[in-house]
Formats: C-alpha cells, sequence, structure tokens
C-alpha cells in the first residue's frame, strides 16, 4: 500500500505540473480552465481518501481514479486542438442573488476579421463603461485604417465617396452619425448622444493614407445601449461583423432590469491576429428564487435562437449561493457539477436548448470527512457502501460522457480535414483520391479503435464517397 500510495502522489504531482505549464503561447479557452480547476481538486480529495481506506479498497480507487483522470487530461487535449483558431470561444460567468444579478462574458477568436484581413483596417478599438455619477456611458471609439480603402468601399456600402480626406473629415467634425453607424453600429439620437459633448480627433499621413479616428462621447440612454449591444445593425459597414452572435448566450434578458445598471463596461479590440471583447454588468434581476434552504434558477433562452445550431465554443458557468451545493443542472446531457457551479457546455454544431436550470441546496459531506467520522463503523454500515457505489457509478458516468465529447471531437476533427482536402486537391483526382485513402484508413482505425461510434464512421464514409463523386466528375467529362 505504502508503494501504491507514492506512486499514485507522484502521478498527482506531475499532473499540477503539467496543467501549470501552459501548452501554447495563445489564450487559454474556457473549456481548459474549467478542466484544469477540476482534474486536482478531484485528485487531492480522493487521494485523502484513499489514507484512512483499508487497503484492498484503496487500491481499487486509485485504479478507478487514474483512468477517470486520465479521460479528462485526452479530453483537455482535444479540445485544445479542435477549438484552436476556428471558432469564437466565449465564457459567460452569471452571479445571481434573489435580488440582482453579476453578468461576464469575454470571447476571443485568434484570427482578424475579413475587413483587416483585407487591408482596409489595422485595427478597431472601443471602451465603454458606467460613470454611475451622471447615469451615463463614457465612450470612446478608435479606428485606424487605410483611407484609400475604407473610402472605396463606401460606394459598395450605398454611400458616396469623398473627393479627399480633407471633405470626409469635415463632414466627420459637423456630423459623425454616418461614421458611428458604420463602424460600431451606434445610432446617436437613439442612445442620446449630445454632439456638444462629442470630441472627434484625426490623424492622417496622405503618404501611406494612413488614418485614424476618436471620438469621445456620452450615452444616455442606458437601455437602448443594452439592446443595440446584443442586436447590432447588419445593413451597412462592419459593425454587424464583429461582436459574436447571439451574445449573453442567447438567453433572454426580459427578468433583468436594464434601466438602472449598478455597474456596465464593454471592451472590444480587434487587431490584425485576433479579435477579443469582454463584457461586464450589474443589475437589478429576480432570476433566483428561494425555497427553505434551496435555490433555484431558471434561464430561458431566447425564442429566436431556440433550437439553432450553435457556430462557437461556448461555455456558461452560473454560479448559485457560496454556502449551498448544486445538486441538479439541465439540460443533463450539457451540464456539470462543480461545488456550487453548474457549468454548461455548448460546441459547434449543437443545438441552444430552451432553458438552462439549476437546483442547489445545503452541502452534503465530503467522503473524507463523512469517513473520519464513521471509521469505527463504516465496514459494517450498508449506507457506507451505498455511497461507496454511487461513487464509482458517478465516476464511471463522468468517464463515458468524456468519451463521448472526445468521439464528437474526433469526429469534427476528420470531417473538417475530408472538406479541406477536398478544397485544396479537387483540381487534381489522381493526389485527391491517394490522400483520400489514406484519410481512410485512419477513419477506419479510429472505427476500430472505438474513437467513434458506429453512426459517426457511416456518416464519414458516406461524406467521403460523395466528395469522391464530386471530384470524379470532371474526369469523366474530360
Amino acid at each position: 500500500e505504502v508503494i501504491v500510495l507514492g506512486a499514485f502522489k507522484a502521478l498527482l504531482a506531475e499532473g499540477k505540473q503539467r496543467l501549470a505549464v501552459p501548452r501554447t503561447t495563445k489564450a487559454i479557452s474556457p473549456f481548459q480552465r474549467i478542466y484544469t480547476k477540476l482534474l486536482p481538486r478531484m485528485m487531492e480529495m480522493w487521494l485523502r481518501s484513499i489514507k484512512i481506506m483499508v487497503p484492498r479498497i484503496s487500491l481499487m480507487i486509485m485504479v478507478l481514479l487514474v483512468i477517470v483522470g486520465s479521460s479528462f487530461s485526452v479530453g483537455n487535449r482535444v479540445l485544445g486542438q479542435v477549438s484552436e483558431g476556428e471558432v469564437w470561444e466565449v465564457h459567460d460567468s452569471i452571479t445571481p442573488t434573489l435580488e440582482k444579478i453579476e453578468w461576464r462574458e469575454e470571447g476571443a477568436f485568434p484570427r482578424s476579421p475579413s475587413w483587416i484581413s483585407d487591408g482596409r483596417w489595422f485595427r478597431s478599438t472601443c471602451h465603454q463603461i458606467l460613470v454611475k455619477a451622471g447615469g451615463t456611458i463614457f465612450a470612446s471609439f478608435e479606428d485606424s485604417f487605410n483611407w484609400t480603402a475604407v473610402n472605396e468601399g463606401f460606394e459598395e456600402d450605398g454611400w458616396h465617396l469623398y473627393p479627399s480626406f480633407e471633405d470626409f473629415q469635415n463632414e466627420t467634425l459637423r456630423d459623425p452619425r454616418f461614421w458611428l453607424m458604420y463602424t460600431w453600429g451606434v445610432s446617436v439620437d437613439w442612445l442620446g448622444i449630445s454632439m456638444n459633448r462629442t470630441k472627434i480627433m484625426f490623424e492622417f499621413d496622405p503618404s501611406t493614407s494612413h488614418a485614424t479616428i476618436t471620438i469621445s462621447c456620452l450615452i444616455t440612454n442606458l437601455p437602448a445601449f443594452f439592446l443595440e449591444t446584443a442586436n447590432r445593425q447588419e445593413e451597412i459597414g462592419i459593425a454587424g461583423e464583429k461582436l459574436p452572435k447571439p451574445m449573453f448566450a442567447g438567453l433572454s434578458l426580459a427578468s433583468i432590469y436594464i434601466g438602472d445598471f449598478e455597474a456596465l463596461e464593454l471592451i472590444e479590440e480587434y487587431r490584425e491576429d485576433f479579435r477579443h471583447f469582454k463584457l461586464f454588468f450589474k443589475a437589478p434581476a429576480n432570476l433566483l428564487s428561494q425555497y427553505r434552504d434551496t435555490y433555484s434558477i431558471l434561464l430561458l433562452v431566447d425564442p429566436r435562437f431556440t433550437g439553432t445550431q450553435s457556430h462557437m465554443f461556448r461555455s456558461i458557468e452560473i454560479s448559485m449561493p457560496s454556502e449551498t451545493a448544486v445538486y441538479s443542472a439541465s439540460p443533463a446531457n450539457m451540464s456539470q457539477l462543480l461545488d456550487n457551479k453548474a457549468i454548461f457546455m455548448i460546441g459547434p454544431e449543437d443545438h441552444y436548448p430552451d432553458v438552462l436550470q439549476a437546483e442547489s441546496g445545503p452541502p452534503v459531506k465530503d467522503l473524507p470527512q463523512m469517513i473520519y467520522e464513521n471509521a469505527g463503523r463504516w465496514l459494517a454500515d450498508p449506507a457506507t457502501w451505498l455511497a461507496f457505489g454511487t461513487l464509482v457509478a458517478l465516476s464511471y458516468t463522468a468517464f463515458r460522457g468524456k468519451q463521448v465529447w472526445n468521439k464528437r471531437k474526433t469526429y469534427y476533427r476528420l470531417y473538417k480535414s475530408m472538406v479541406n482536402m477536398y478544397d485544396h486537391y479537387s483540381s487534381n483526382f489522381k493526389e485527391f483520391q491517394e490522400e483520400m485513402d489514406t484519410l481512410s484508413k485512419s477513419i477506419t482505425k479510429y472505427f476500430i479503435e472505438d474513437k467513434i461510434n458506429d453512426d459517426q464512421f457511416d456518416r464519414l464514409l458516406t461524406r467521403r464517397d460523395d466528395l469522391v463523386k464530386r471530384a470524379s466528375e470532371p474526369q469523366r467529362k474530360g
């Protein structure tokens, strides 16, 4: 037992060290943060239990923990590989009380938007924060761009060309409505922006056509600002191509009183190699309800997004009152429970549910404390064996859940590889067929190793046959 415990301690130390070392210089995804916190805590808790158990029971649990820990580690790597650089990764942290709600939403995309990659813009940033004393929002917008390219784009968007930058500057100084709507979707009149309290600054280098505009103003209509941020116009300009959709996890905001914010801040940044935004607000709300010593929260999904397909990796972390523990969450297939938190995960091609729900109550005693208090009679108490069986069942459920998640990630990666292969080699059928044969062997290998299920295997083969048929049609015509 001493040897086994020593080996397990070494495994725990190595796992902590690996989790502490960043695998990439890019931002860690919300999913990696969750598993980084979850795995060491589970392993430490179970190690304390092992120390006071009889040798045979200790050995059984250690074997089980190694299996479960391995599944989490593999899942962490797969998530990092699949999500990196492909879609938005957004994390929502929601902390409700009986009277208020705090909501943090942060997202990142390690690629530039199209209007930067095509050379029109160099960067675009904004910072908007609530000035509580005046009940207004101080907003600062800065855009650095290629004047010649942007001016040509005005005509394509139904606006008019400017004879010179000086003409554009003079018109914007008189009335910045068009520019604010074009770049940020800001409706000056609806948001209550006074032109007398707006400052506009220009920088322009005629030799390179490099221009920078900075606009600072006060927004007085807070509810309008909140709604406009969630639903930016897409008819003209680049404003509709900035924030991911949907914002606020697609949840309905009807139960939040957006007319009396206690705090509100929005930061957006778009550059050559990444996109990033951070939103925080605190406002009165009645989303959390209490019955005796239990709490429940019901978050309805906006009807516009119910049942629609997600196109991002999104994690939604709901923190119930700190003195409680979450014991149920719905939908169960999208949720994980950790102390007083319910964590919902929605990946690409998942569909938004109708509702997110969580319930919490007084926390039960953890396993080490239970064993310590009942060390003299736990072997003879049937309830102890029932608790042990429940632990095994929960661990098996977690292991199976990670297996399903890993298979989905593997399927997405194989599917995208197949489509990319078609895009790259479709004009050369011979090379395409050779590459597709190699990929088919990999698909079969993953199926034999149980890394994808029967349905995913059939769908991949069907897609392969379809791509081969499409690629061979030009050959037959020739």
